[in-house]
Order: C-alpha cells, then structure tokens, then sequence
C-alpha cells in the first residue's frame, strides 16, 4: 500500500515489441491454449528511413490486423514499409507494404499519448495479405545469420509436400477470425476467463498463460495483472481467452521494487493492455468503415466478466497519469 512506510522505485518498460479469471468451467471448448491456436497473431516488422522495430499484430478482419500504438507512431510518422511474417515455418514469406501519406496503411488511435501508460495504446494496420507484394525466404538457423530469399516457384515447391505448412499458408490468405469482446459499458470487472498470448521470435511461437486475477479498471481505461512473460518484442499480439475471443492488445509492463529500511525487499511486475471499450471501438468504426461492420463482437457483460468491488485506488495511483506525474509520486 502507498500509505505505508514501504518506499516505491518504479521502472516502466513501454514494450516496443519491437507480447496469460474468474473460472468459468468450459467443458467442450478450451482455445488459445496451445501455439497452433494462435494462426491468427503474426510477428511483423517495421522499417523507416531512422529506424526499425519488430512487433505482433492480431488480424480481426480480412485486410485488418490490431496492434499496439507505441510500436508505429514515431516510425510511420511519415512514411515506412511494414512487413508481415505470415508463417513460422523453415521458410516462409512476408507480405508487405508500404505506409506514406499518399497511401496510408497505419492508424494511430488519436488519443495515444506516448507519455501516458497503456490508454489508447491501440493501432490498425489495412493489409489485404492476398494481394500484397510478397518476398519469399529461407529462415537462417544461426545467430548472426541473415535470412536468405528464394524464388516463389522454389517456396511453392517446397510448400507442396508439407500438409502442415500448406495449412498454415492456406490459414494466412483465409483467416479464421477471432471474435471481440465489447467493453463499452463502463465498469470496473474481474475478467472471468483464463486468459494466453503468444509470444513470437523468429518464427519461434510460445504460449504464455495468466496466472492471476485480471481486472479492467474503467478510470484507468485498460486492464491488467500480474506479469506472465510478456516482453519487448510482444506488443501489439492479442490477449485471448480459453474460449477464443480477442479481449485486447499487448501494450505495456510495469515493475515495481518495494524498499524497507534501504534495502530491497521485493519486486512486483504488473501487465498492462487496452481492451476494447467505448474509445477504442470507436476509432475502430471510424478507420474501418464498411469492414467495420463484419467484425463479431460479443458482450463482456454479463458473460465474459464479473462485476468488482476491489479498490483500486492504490493501482489508480500507480498506473494513472503521465510517467512524470506516478515518478514523483514515489519519492
């Protein structure tokens, strides 16, 4: 508590990805609990004339994928390519495209503060996968070792006798999309799912799982919970439920180092991602148009949520306002 004689150090981490309830029993469905349910989260690099950075993305349309603000903003300010992993497979193929502002692919939600922690971190990438350039490439087996790239004759020829892969690529030009769970009714909830990610490195794919209560705090505008492996390189993936619905977006962690009498003592770490509440939906109506309009969505309340009581006044001071401000505060 910070009412306590316990003195605060804080350390946020902004993941430039550059990113695992109550219980309810599901007895004939258990999704997102292995890395082969996540077809729909893809790994995806952004490139400008500065800079570059790795991120995920989650495709909750045909030609749209959701990730975090923080991993776009300043790159595609102008102008930057954007590159798509669509497979983990030994060889594999990016679709890509590039963003300018003659043709714009990257939307930035207009609330997104950098100097603010998780709220409105949120962003849409318009990629139709089918109909993007493509580059075809061998994924390199060492460190330090570049990816090579290859003819599309000679991908699709290696593509052919593999059923597994021949999947996966058939999954990344016909999608099965996630549905997504509305938030806009303004509460603060106990989130009554198990809740995964997926974590992807260079076509590497883990499942990391929730292992606490997951709240939604509506002052604050996201929700979150105790940290399950999420790191830099994740954001933008999609939180997911056991039973398949998309809930939000990786955005950040917060760690905290509690000192008694000088010494350290403990160290907490906290995930922090925006859900789909009342803003987020409607940047989302506004960039999407049309295609706005096919996505599912489900209702969290009542069947995705619990209604809370928890006071959340020591989070909301922690969590809320500018880094400055929650520095100051734990001097």
């Amino acid at each position: 508590m910070l009412k306590k004689i316990f003195l605060f150090l804080f350390c946020f981490c902004t993941l430039p990805l550059g990113a695992e309830v109550s219980i309810l029993t599901v007895t004939d469905e258990d999704k997102h609990q292995t890395k082969e349910d996540f077809q729909h989260t893809y790994e995806y690099f952004i490139t400008s004339d500065s800079s570059s950075m790795k991120c995920q993305a989650t495709r909750i349309a045909s030609r749209w994928f959701a990730t975090a603000a923080h991993c776009v903003k300043n790159l595609c300010q102008n102008k930057c390519k954007i590159q798509m992993d669509l497979m983990d497979t030994p060889v594999s193929l990016l679709a890509q495209e590039t963003h300018d502002k003659q043709h714009k692919i990257v939307f930035v939600h207009p609330g997104y503060n950098p100097s603010k922690m998780v709220k409105d971190d949120f962003a849409l990438i318009k990629l139709d996968v089918r109909q993007a350039p493509k580059i075809y490439y061998r994924r390199a087996t060492k460190k330090g070792v570049p990816n090579r790239a290859m003819e599309a004759n000679a991908f699709f020829a290696w593509l052919k006798p593999r059923a597994k892969a021949m999947s996966k690529y058939n999954k990344a030009l016909r999608p099965t999309l996630p549905p997504l769970v509305d938030f806009s009714v303004p509460r603060n909830y106990e989130i009554d799912r198990k809740l995964s990610v997926i974590s992807i490195f260079d076509g590497a794919r883990s499942v990391k799982k929730a292992t606490s209560p997951v709240y939604y705090v509506k002052s604050l505008g996201y929700a979150y919970t105790t940290n399950f492996g999420i790191r830099k390189g994740m954001s933008g993936s999609g939180v997911m439920s056991n039973t398949g619905e998309l809930m939000g977006i990786i955005s950040s962690n917060v760690g905290e180092n509690w000192y008694k009498n000088g010494e350290k003592v403990s160290r907490n770490e906290w995930f922090m991602f925006p859900v789909f509440n009342e803003s987020i939906l409607a940047f989302m109506k506004t960039t999407m148009g049309s295609d706005f309009d096919k996505i599912d969505f489900k209702d969290a309340e009542p069947s995705f949520v619990r209604k809370t009581r928890k006071d959340f006044s020591d989070v909301e001071v922690l969590m809320k306002g500018d880094k400055t401000v929650v520095k100051k505060t734990a001097q």
